[in-house]
């Protein structure tokens, strides 16, 4: 958990994901959801953005550390492909960096059937299938993204594209030699626990690319895709 607070490329992406909910959901919603919530530290983060705090994620165990940290939410022990949510009972739904993890047309439908109509969906995940490597197959992933993969799986499952725009684009190099010489452990530990101060660096950097975003700039390509999409 401790990496989810402090490692450059989750506060990036928290900061990312906050402002693009501020954009396009400038008030607070009734029910929110963060479908594979893992740890549930995003929902501490997300507490001003709904009334009612849910996080999904099979692994859930209602942990003192969890409920310290997001004591507003409701945690619940689900399978993302089979939620244990009502039909048209979410507002609005996070799922950062899941869709990959699963198969994506059956977690999808089942995001489709718990989001109320219109309500608005934001996903993150991992981009460019030729960066595939032992870091994707460590972690459980079965695929990576292409603009047009995702837009097709998502209007498939019956959302509409708002937005979609790559993630890391200044990193992106740093991003192919890791994954060139990821087999490496130096490399590997590099990655996963960069120093202090290269991680300051890395963030800074990540925030001005965010900064970027923000004023309409769309990314080429990037190591990450986020998409807000609206049920139909």
């Amino acid at each position: 958990m401790r990496t989810e607070q402090t490692h450059f490329w989750f506060r990036a992406r928290r900061s990312m994901v906050l402002e693009l909910i501020r954009r396009f959901c400038p008030e607070p919603v009734e029910t929110l959801a963060d479908i594979g919530c893992g740890s549930g530290y995003s929902l501490t983060h997300l507490k001003a953005r709904g009334k009612n705090l849910l996080g999904v994620d099979r692994l859930v165990c209602l942990s003192p550390h969890m409920k310290t940290l997001a004591p507003e939410a409701r945690l619940i022990a689900g399978d993302v492909q089979e939620l244990p949510l009502a039909d048209n009972s979410v507002d609005m739904m996070t799922s950062l960096d899941v869709l990959e993890h699963v198969d994506d047309h059956k977690m999808l439908r089942e995001l489709s059937r718990t989001l109320k109509p219109h309500a608005v969906l934001f996903i993150t995940v991992p981009a460019i299938p030729w960066l595939w490597s032992n870091r994707d197959i460590l972690a459980g992933h079965k695929r990576r993204y292409t603009k047009t993969a995702l837009t097709q799986v998502l209007e498939q499952a019956g959302f509409s594209i708002k937005y979609i725009n790559y993630h890391q684009f200044l990193l992106f190099p740093l991003v192919v030699v890791s994954r060139l010489f990821w087999k490496k452990k130096q490399c590997q530990a590099q990655e996963e626990n960069p120093g202090k101060i290269t991680n300051h660096v890395l963030l800074k950097i990540s925030m001005v690319e965010n900064w970027l975003a923000k004023r309409g700039i769309k990314f080429p390509w990037g190591s990450s895709l986020v998409v807000v999409a609206q049920k139909r």
